[in-house]
């Protein structure tokens, strides 16, 4: 504990997304199951009056707040940001001073949530380092906050932190508590139905830990429950699996092949490059198409928004999964397809992304052409421009200056957002382009370096200060099960 707290600083949260993502990987991607189980009981409640013992309890039980409901249920371990990633996820080793630090994060977590919703009396008193939650009459503040203090309370007086009991623990606390419980032991359940077994405990459980009013109301969930366990539960016994919100079957007409991405001569892996791949070409069976080359064919069809977004969900999935298999990783680079400019907003789709796999936005760059951005018209400007101003990271990709410098000058780039940028690979190895990207680098952005196939050139990047650099000779195209094989490998 006393090597924590020296090598450790607590961090001062301004937003929820950056309290979410103050939580361990593993714990995020727990929350979101969490949220989705807690929803659907949630709804099953209110229909079936469940809760409603006191009027100020049945405030909190009606079907308009079914998404507030997933909210509670994604924020509930909100308090766990406080800590170290090391004290977030329960172990059964821990000393009795570390498990008391683990179980403060109910506590911890009401404080911050009542934090971030009063963000003016939050700034003013955190100035006099005298902060403490106000009282409110507002139900969805009071919902996040009871769900973060109540949800490891159990109804017979068993739990923690307040040892409440029956119906003194909120109902959203109480639905709360048992879609976690359901999700801890399906995850954890070893046997040919992990599902079928979890339900069944929670069930023996009715009176002991569990409302016996909730237990019905979570038998008539039961469908609903098992059709989110089949969403989200997916494991193998050689790697780690996250949200498979993309189906990564053998047979798939598409999917996405990675590249490690280097950052000096000797090899040090700290991103990620993804390339969209097609099959099925016609008469060679085994063989695939690049995204270049179906194209044309995606945009006749209509394919582009359908074939993008499921790109960007799988690149979503294997940032998860690598940083829970604890490798570091700085970025995951995306091939977009161009066309996918062309579109209209896809702010929508990018927002539900992120919701349904909660990744930092700033792991995720998008490639677009620097072509592409130099003769863009005002729509798709203004629509590249959208995206940066929401998070999302576009990487200008193949920037030469004799074509690009006029129309896309640095000013431009850092005016609109741009961070990341890669130049064309026909100008390396000039002074005029080493020059450049001093000028880059000097104006605070991250210069990425592409097509590294030799050691002079992998030696040239480095020399010019490049953040990493992908090519044959960091490696040959693989699919996300042998990157990451691979990547443990060079771990260990």
């Amino acid at each position: 504990m006393a090597e924590m707290e020296n090598t450790w600083r607590r961090t001062e949260y301004e937003t929820w997304e950056e309290a979410f993502h103050g939580l361990a990987p593993a714990v995020r991607q727990q929350s979101v199951r969490v949220a989705a189980y807690t929803q659907a009981i949630y709804v099953q409640a209110c229909d079936k009056n469940f809760g409603k013992e006191s009027k100020e309890a049945s405030e909190r039980m009606k079907g308009k707040y079914a998404d507030l409901a997933y909210k509670c249920g994604m924020y509930h371990q909100i308090g766990k940001a406080l800590v170290p990633h090391e004290y977030q996820v329960w172990n059964d080793s821990f000393t009795e001073e570390e498990q008391a630090v683990y179980k403060k994060y109910t506590s911890d977590g009401r404080i911050l949530a009542a934090s971030l919703q009063e963000q003016s009396t939050r700034s003013r008193d955190r100035k006099k380092g005298e902060f403490s939650e106000q009282p409110t009459k507002n139900i969805p503040w009071l919902m996040i906050r009871e769900s973060c203090e109540q949800h490891m309370e159990r109804w017979d007086g068993k739990g923690y932190p307040a040892r409440k009991s029956t119906v003194s623990i909120s109902p959203i606390a109480q639905i709360v508590g048992i879609a976690k419980e359901l999700d801890r032991l399906a995850s954890e359940t070893k046997s040919e139905d992990p599902f079928a077994e979890a339900m069944q405990i929670l069930i023996d459980q009715s009176g002991t830990a569990w409302n016996p009013a909730l237990i019905e109301v979570l038998k008539e969930t039961r469908s609903k429950c098992r059709a989110i366990y089949n969403k989200y539960i997916y494991y193998t016994a050689a790697l780690p699996k996250t949200i498979p919100l993309v189906e990564k079957r053998k047979d798939r007409p598409m999917g996405l092949k990675y590249r490690p991405m280097i950052s000096d001569t000797a090899g040090t892996v700290v991103a990620y490059e993804a390339v969209p791949w097609f099959g099925g070409v016609l008469g060679r069976p085994g063989e695939t198409e690049t995204a270049s080359e179906v194209e044309e064919m995606l945009i006749r069809k209509k394919l582009v928004e359908d074939i993008s977004k499921y790109f960007l969900y799988e690149a979503a999935d294997a940032v998860l999964r690598i940083e829970n298999c604890q490798l570091d990783l700085k970025w995951v680079v995306l091939r977009m397809l161009p066309s996918f400019y062309q579109l209209n907003s896809q702010l929508q789709n990018f927002n539900q992304l992120f919701k349904d796999q909660p990744i930092n936005k700033e792991k995720l760059i998008l490639t677009i052409p620097a072509d592409l951005m130099a003769n863009a018209n005002k729509n798709t400007t203004a629509l590249i421009e959208r995206y940066l101003r929401n998070g999302i990271k576009l990487m200008p990709e193949g920037y030469d200056l004799a074509k690009h410098a006029e129309k896309l000058p640095l000013e431009k780039l850092k005016e609109m957002g741009v961070a990341h940028v890669r130049f064309a690979p026909e100008i390396y190895m000039q002074q005029e382009t080493a020059n450049a990207i001093n000028d880059f680098r000097s104006a605070g952005f991250t210069v990425i370096g592409g097509e590294a196939d030799s050691h002079d050139t992998v030696s040239w990047l480095e020399a010019c200060g490049v953040s990493c650099m992908s090519g044959t000779i960091s490696g040959v195209m693989v699919s996300e099960d042998e990157l990451i094989r691979d990547s443990l490998v060079r771990e260990r």
